[in-house]
């Protein structure tokens, strides 16, 4: 996620507007309310468009709130320190610019968006995950805060469910990510609130998911580690209908074993091994004035809780198993999750979709679909009162295997959402350099067929693209965001895309979004925003967004015009208006030719800094 605030007036280049006939957009832009002052984004947005979710961030995000395996790749529990931070930006994104990347994440910024250094007071900086490691002694203030429809959602702002620490909670300290809307009812995850313990600050849990006001729990018969400070995450619903009797399924992942090798001491956070040799202290007990159980971390499968059950509905029930394990290749900790659920072609039982780890001299995260059992109403029934059952069979996706022709092709596949009429959609890295980066490339399965997202479909996914498959809607499209250039060795800039799978939105299959909020008025609304991410669509064809603002207008309707002001990260709603006639945005200034399809720089803006939350359905 770009952020902050971010002054352009030093760029003293002057470029005269473009002459453009105004006319009605295909997509209105609507600026909603933001819990920050920094940068917030809308993620997610309900089946009639009447309710979205916002969720606004102080500061960088260091490792993804909302994430089982972080970045797809950290099965080891590696990644906590600046350095781990440099080294996988180094050897996975290939940049030139990894030390301020991993700066940014490490230390965040300064309120004027200035990423902080190690000199730099930790008082002075916004986010980071340094603070959080250092919540121990300094205590927390949340740095990701969610709304619905204007309203905060924190639903452990004042205690957990579960066991605690016998002391009083610390208001406005956990981190709140929304993932989905089930009516009025958030649902996501959230980090619990810090407890003021003596001298030093706890949390019950790194992580839980929440279904409205309902915290969600591991497994039942789960060890007393698990059942005090195992992690959940809700990703979204799915209303089934397996005995005639509609039924709310939640979905996501729930920890079912500790983590591997606890004895490893880089496993320990940068700023406690002054306290801590390892993190094994807290493998079989929680001790609140242990510091280890602030960091301990488990292997989290692919769970579903259904609210109607009698028998703790709260309580996780695990939908598949480990292919190789929970642990291996010593120090490998196995990882699952369902991103997304469908009732494909008509069915009473929902298709789920996500990832799970493969073990190929190392544990890989491969995209995988979940398919009901034939008897899917009396294993659902079952399931209740018997942890063995399993109602969904599991399978790769196919098409994007990870090691291909004897080698390794990609770090890992993920697969993020699923229609109604079976199309899967989710993103494959390279393992390869390709056109100047470890490209992400989209991909859309549709049963043993799975099409990887290129310049035969449309130009805008040139080759050696980055992209995300955020979500896709039952008319098949896709939103997201792409690489809009081509730059090596560094982040490149990005911008929202709507890609219509076997169809065409006007004329071509795919646009950036900024083509679609174009209405040809300089000085109308639509001309103040530019779509930086899309993160969900509906069925009414409307997005959830993310956009840069530029309060009064750019100094033209083109792609790449300049704001005389300051420009900010927004939470917006496009509502779509199919009446209308799309007129792509021009370019003012040089079109960067691309193997497979030539597209503008877009922006003289704020580079791409990469995504923070997820994005599920």
């Amino acid at each position: 996620m770009q952020f902050n605030k971010f002054k352009l007036s030093a760029i003293a280049l002057a470029i005269a507007g473009i002459p453009a006939v105004a006319n009605a957009a295909y997509y209105q832009v609507q600026l909603l309310d933001s819990p920050s002052s920094n940068s917030s984004q809308a993620t997610a947005i309900s089946s009639d468009s009447s309710k979205v979710a916002v969720e606004g961030l102080s500061g960088p995000v260091g490792l993804n709130y909302s994430e089982e395996l972080p970045y797809m790749v950290d099965v080891e529990h590696f990644i906590n320190s600046q350095d781990d931070l440099y080294r996988y930006c180094r050897d996975y994104l290939g940049y030139n610019t990894c030390e301020e990347w991993a700066d940014e994440r490490w230390y965040g910024v300064q309120a004027s968006g200035t990423v902080c250094k190690e000199e730099d007071s930790e008082q002075n900086c916004l986010g980071g995950l340094k603070k959080e490691i250092d919540a121990w002694t300094n205590g927390f203030t949340s740095n990701s805060i969610a709304e619905l429809s204007g309203n905060r959602v924190d639903p452990f702002d004042s205690g957990v469910w579960g066991t605690e620490p016998n002391a009083p909670v610390q208001a406005n300290s956990s981190n709140v990510v929304i993932n989905a809307i089930n009516g009025d009812d958030a649902i996501g995850a959230s980090s619990s609130p810090f407890y003021k313990l003596g001298s030093n600050y706890v949390r019950a849990f790194k992580s839980r998911g929440f279904n409205g006001a309902d915290e969600l729990l591991p497994p039942k018969d789960s060890t007393d580690v698990i059942d005090t400070i195992g992690q959940t995450n809700a990703n979204g619903f799915v209303i089934a209908d397996p005995d005639g009797t509609a039924t709310t399924i939640l979905f996501g992942s729930a920890s079912i074993s500790n983590m591997a090798e606890p004895t490893n001491g880089n496993k320990v956070p940068e700023g406690a091994t002054n306290e801590l040799s390892n993190l094994n202290s807290c493998s079989s007990t929680v001790n609140w004035t242990d510091r280890a159980c602030q960091y301990y971390q488990f292997a989290n499968q692919a769970a579903i809780w259904v609210p109607s059950y009698t028998d703790e509905p709260q309580r996780a029930r695990v939908i598949a198993d480990f292919p190789d394990g929970a642990t291996g290749n010593t120090d490998d900790t196995a990882q699952a999750s369902v991103n997304a659920a469908a009732l494909v072609s008509g069915a009473s039982a929902p298709t789920l979709v996500g990832f799970n780890t493969y073990n190929d001299s190392r544990f890989y995260g491969r995209a995988v679909k979940f398919s009901p059992v034939a008897d899917f109403s009396t294993c659902l029934t079952d399931l209740e009162t018997d942890a063995t059952k399993r109602c969904w069979t599991m399978s790769l996706i196919p098409g994007v295997d990870i090691r291909q022709g004897g080698d390794i092709v990609y770090r890992y596949t993920e697969a993020t959402d699923i229609n109604s009429n079976g199309l899967v959609v989710g993103v494959a890295k390279s393992a390869r350099l390709n056109n100047g980066a470890y490209a992400e490339t989209i991909f859309v399965n549709n049963g043993n067929s799975t099409t990887l997202l290129g310049a035969s479909q449309n130009a805008l996914f040139f080759s050696g693209y980055n992209g995300t498959a955020a979500a896709i809607n039952n008319s098949n499209e896709l939103v997201g965001k792409v690489d809009t250039e081509n730059a090596r060795d560094r982040s490149r800039r990005q911008r929202g895309y709507i890609y219509a799978h076997g169809g065409t939105i006007g004329s071509s299959s795919a646009w950036l979004l900024d083509d679609l909020t174009n209405d040809g008025n300089a000085s109308g609304n639509n001309n103040q925003f530019r779509i930086a991410e899309a993160f969900d669509i509906n069925d009414k064809g409307d997005i959830a967004a993310s956009a840069f603002f530029c309060d009064g207008g750019y100094s033209s309707v083109a792609h790449d015009a300049l704001c005389n002001g300051t420009e900010e990260l927004v939470a917006v709603k496009l509502t779509r208006d199919d009446t209308a006639q799309i007129t792509a945005r021009p370019y003012e200034v040089k079109t960067i030719e691309r193997s497979g399809g030539g597209i503008g720089v877009l922006g003289l803006g704020l580079l791409a800094l990469g995504g923070i939350f997820r994005r599920k359905k």
